[in-house]
């Protein structure tokens, strides 16, 4: 320990705060509040990992920010600008866990061992440059038990546990051993009690099945612990600030954690989404978070540019069974004898900013045989972000749009979205990342209308396409809804049933040479590029090192995903 952090430490043991004690951070001198980031994928994060039950343990003079993301490797975290955007938040210690994603077989994200070691020794050269302290931690085991000796877990994450403790050892780097005591602490539990925090899901097969990897409930804290405890001893500047016991130690759809619960059987504060929506302050400049449970909620959702910094969320796992639905369209007749709005016609319209919805099911009932315009979802809102949410329809079943002469850029991770008619539309800046695209009939899947002005439109990153047993001749990439359409396929999944030229001009020549159309690395029977329509194009390494989430979203305000506006500077 350096002179600096024994004085810190001294100090940290006469001085209190609010809570009792201060915190001291790499800047102490500058701050009575430590700032701790967390770094790393979906075992991390606070609906699938251990970051919700770690904020538990702070005192009140600890910041904790979390930036992790689901299915992000060492290697992608990087690319997409989201490490560059984490040491702009300033932290003081930044904890950093990857290994998951780095595995092989995961499309965009996979590495070979020398690239993770090299990504985490940067990780740790790059938050010791700008003043903090970086602590490693171990990969969260997967809950993957020896049928050979049974209670014992073999963790395939074993490898990249053991090159961070090399580099930890190597670099004089602060090490949380969360693989080791996370497996100490399954093992100890057994099989059938480690299930009581194993999320449920469906197995390839149809049949119901365990998560082994993620969290949910009690798991948050349980795993939380392991790490403060690790933590208090790698980093006794720390101590301060780590509580013994969690405050407010309860699993994550907690109400009291939110500003409105919508529930159909009259248990929350809200039976309709809509009047949820309606009883929050306009305008406001903090998010205020409305938990959905699960529950079939009918009704036309409208969310108006006075509500912005609205968050839906549903229950992590309860994603299916959470929906939000209508049957309205384009021809559905009016009182006064008309037909109904685009607008109108949406089951969801969100012109608001800052808008964010997670875990929840929008849908539009219309079916494939009335061949007409049914929004389950309408966005022309800039800064929006859906997160694990599924869109059901069949023809423009997501409109993804800008307000007129204005910005609209969306961010879609781990979407299902379907329909067979240019079921993802408009003139939205939008990245669809780890998506599942699915084609239900021929068709198209977008139908892009990207000003001319627009660097980008539609960016598809590691998306998987599926096509639906009625895709007869086969479906299209996409068709220009306007002249500059731009829409790119990036290291995606292709079925067979894509038609070989891929994209289709709308009948309109002249669209050819104005349509921005690509692919990049894409896989599968349905990746082609021999046979793609000459004026589309294949992008260029060069090409796709410029296409990350923050280059592509990041715009005039440095906006990305996941992150403070006001704390985040553009890659």
């Amino acid at each position: 320990m350096t002179m600096f952090r024994l004085v810190v430490a001294a100090m940290a043991a006469l001085v209190t705060g609010a809570c009792g004690v201060t915190a001291f951070g790499a800047d102490a001198a500058n701050s009575t509040t430590v700032k701790i980031v967390l770094v790393g994928d979906s075992t991390v994060t606070d609906n699938a990992g251990w970051g919700l039950g770690f904020k538990q343990f702070l005192n009140t003079n600890a910041e904790c920010i979390n930036t992790s993301q689901g299915g992000r490797s060492s290697e992608s975290f990087r690319r997409e600008g989201r490490w560059t955007n984490a040491l702009a938040l300033k932290g003081n210690y930044y904890l950093i866990q990857f290994g998951h994603n780095n595995e092989p077989g995961k499309p965009g994200r996979s590495t070979d061992m020398p690239t993770f070691v090299s990504n985490m020794v940067s990780y740790v050269e790059e938050a010791r440059a700008v003043g903090a302290t970086p602590v490693l931690v171990t990969p969260l085991t997967r809950r993957q038990w020896d049928k050979e000796h049974p209670g014992k877990i073999k963790s395939s994450l074993a490898p990249y546990a053991d090159e961070v403790r090399k580099i930890a050892a190597e670099k004089n780097v602060p090490l949380v051993d969360l693989q080791a005591s996370s497996i100490a602490l399954c093992e100890s539990l057994g099989p059938e009690k480690c299930l009581e925090f194993s999320p449920t899901k469906t197995n390839s097969d149809g049949t119901a099945g365990y998560d082994g990897t993620h969290l949910k409930g009690v798991g948050y804290v349980m795993f939380a612990r392991l790490v403060v405890e690790d933590l208090r001893k790698a980093v006794p500047a720390l101590a301060p600030v780590l509580r013994d016991e969690p405050v407010n130690a309860q699993p994550v759809t907690k109400e009291s954690k939110f500003d409105a619960v919508v529930s159909a059987d009259g248990s929350g504060t809200h039976t309709s989404v809509q009047a949820a929506v309606d009883s929050a302050p306009a305008n406001l400049t903090k998010p205020f978070v409305i938990l959905i449970k699960p529950g079939v909620y009918r009704e036309h959702l409208v969310v108006t540019k006075e509500r912005p910094n609205l968050k839906l969320l549903g229950e992590p796992t309860e994603v299916e069974r959470t929906i939000i639905t209508g049957g309205l369209n384009v021809k559905t007749p009016t009182a006064d004898g008309k037909t109904v709005s685009t607008r109108d016609s949406s089951t969801v319209l969100v012109q608001a900013a800052n808008f964010t919805a997670e875990n929840i099911t929008f849908e539009n009932t219309t079916t494939r045989e009335d061949r007409v315009q049914a929004l389950a979802m309408y966005v022309e809102a800039d800064r929006a972000v859906f997160r694990n949410c599924r869109f059901l329809g069949w023809q423009d079943t997501l409109r993804a749009d800008a307000p007129r002469g204005g910005v609209g850029r969306q961010y879609f991770s781990n979407c299902y979205i379907e329909g067979y008619v240019d079921f993802i539309y408009a003139a939205g800046t939008a990245v669809f990342d780890r998506c599942h695209i699915h084609a239900k009939a021929d068709g198209y899947i977008t139908a892009a209308s990207t000003p001319e002005t627009a660097p980008f439109g539609y960016v598809f990153l590691d998306c998987k396409v599926t096509a639906g047993p009625a895709v007869e001749k086969g479906f299209f990439l996409g068709r220009p809804w306007r002249p500059f359409a731009a829409t790119a396929f990036i290291r995606c999944e292709l079925p067979a049933q894509v038609r070989p030229e891929g994209w289709d001009n709308w009948g309109k020549v002249e669209n050819e040479r104005t349509a921005r159309y690509a692919e990049y690395q894409c896989t599968g029977p349905g990746a082609n590029p021999a046979g793609r329509a000459k004026w589309s194009r294949q992008l260029t390494d060069v090409e796709v090192a410029k296409m990350s989430v923050a280059n592509i979203l990041g715009g005039s305000d440095g906006w990305i995903p996941d992150f403070p506006i006001a704390s985040i500077k553009k890659s």
